[in-house]
């Protein structure tokens, strides 16, 4: 049984062995275009940033709606690295009209070529070696230096955007927590969503969903490559710890993961990733005020509130907040499924995250 369509099977698998000949080919694009780059303003990209299964990928489809933004579409895989040329040439195929269906999650989401999608860690991945590996502490601080990828991934915003007629940069990044000091310092006009949940929910649906990819990998081997590839490490047989400098509670959580206490282990994540990004925005005023945390919950409960809020944080005007809103409030709903543990489970989860769970409840 195959879950993963050819176009991602090999293909994605001969550009992934030759990222370094993709660089060449992007620089080449970039230097093509030339003036036509350089008029472009990216001082203000906006990123939605997290841990998995808190809604971001509701988040991206709000702002992704309207032509303020250019962000990454499924029809992009695998031909990241020239967006330009790709989506001038995939404009021009005579491909069939596809449907929305719902997406490999089953989590009531339809998404169809157009749809945004996450897929910036491929290119984060390729310029910082040891991406994802739990033994690499995975900070990258405002004081990192690499001006190779700033001048790459500056270029790429450009593309984007000028591919899709846009004005700004947007880009939904689960691993970016670790690199907000990096990109502030790089776009200090920058704006951040940072979506989080109920940890015991949002424990249950990494669960679920980890359950659900490892399945789909059992049935197809392709899918777990195709996620690793992809820089979708938060499920499935792919699935690794975030180290964000505390080796020991990575190896905890990495144990928890070998040894089948995953709920645990991804409480744990929730924790640790979560409680980084308060410590470093605690030291940080400028970065707080650029970020916004967005409780799910609340956001479900207020979706017309919530996503105004938002709006205006990353600065959109109040006729297009408007017209989003009344297309993406009723949309938005907590999932109806039961929690899938037990009374003393859920008491440890939240031993493990409601530390935490306080200190975010005041922002969000």
């Amino acid at each position: 049984m195959h879950h993963v369509p050819f176009s991602q099977r090999r293909p994605a698998a001969w550009i992934a062995r030759h990222a370094h000949f993709m660089q060449r080919l992007a620089d080449l694009e970039t230097r093509v275009l030339g003036d036509r780059l350089a008029a472009i303003d990216t001082a203000r990209p906006v990123w939605i940033c997290g841990m998995a299964r808190a809604g971001s990928t509701v988040l991206l489809e709000y702002l992704a709606d309207g032509a303020t933004f250019a962000t990454h579409r499924y029809s992009d895989y695998p031909w990241l690295w020239t967006p330009y040329w790709w989506n001038h040439l995939y404009a021009r195929l005579p491909l069939p009209k596809r449907p929305p269906r719902e997406r490999a999650h089953r989590d009531r989401l339809l998404v169809g070529p157009d749809s945004p999608e996450a897929f910036e860690d491929v290119f984060w991945m390729h310029f910082f070696p040891g991406r994802h590996d739990p033994a690499v502490d995975q900070v990258i601080g405002g004081d990192a230096e690499h001006a190779a990828f700033d001048r790459f991934l500056d270029a790429h915003m450009r593309k984007l955007i000028a591919v899709r007629g846009a004005q700004r940069y947007l880009a939904k990044a689960n691993e970016q927590l670790p690199r907000l000091g990096y990109l502030a310092r790089r776009y200090p006009q920058a704006r951040f969503v940072v979506p989080v949940r109920d940890p015991v929910a949002q424990v249950a649906s990494l669960l679920k969903q980890d359950r659900l990819f490892m399945q789909l990998s059992g049935e197809d081997p392709e899918v777990g490559r195709h996620l690793v590839r992809s820089g979708h490490v938060e499920f499935g047989p792919g699935k690794r710890a975030l180290n964000v400098g505390d080796a020991a509670a990575t190896r905890a959580i990495t144990d928890c993961f070998a040894q089948g206490r995953i709920a645990e282990g991804y409480a744990r994540q929730w924790a640790m990733q979560y409680g980084h990004a308060l410590d470093r925005l605690d030291a940080d005023p400028a970065l707080r005020d650029a970020c916004l945390w967005v409780g799910y919950e609340a956001l479900c409960a207020d979706p017309q509130d919530g996503l105004r809020r938002i709006g205006r944080h990353v600065g959109l005007d109040e006729a297009e907040i408007e017209r989003r809103v009344a297309r993406h409030a009723p949309r938005l709903s907590v999932p109806d499924y039961p929690l899938p543990f037990p009374a003393e489970e859920v008491a440890r989860l939240r031993a493990l995250t409601d530390p935490i769970r306080r200190r975010i409840a005041v922002l969000s």
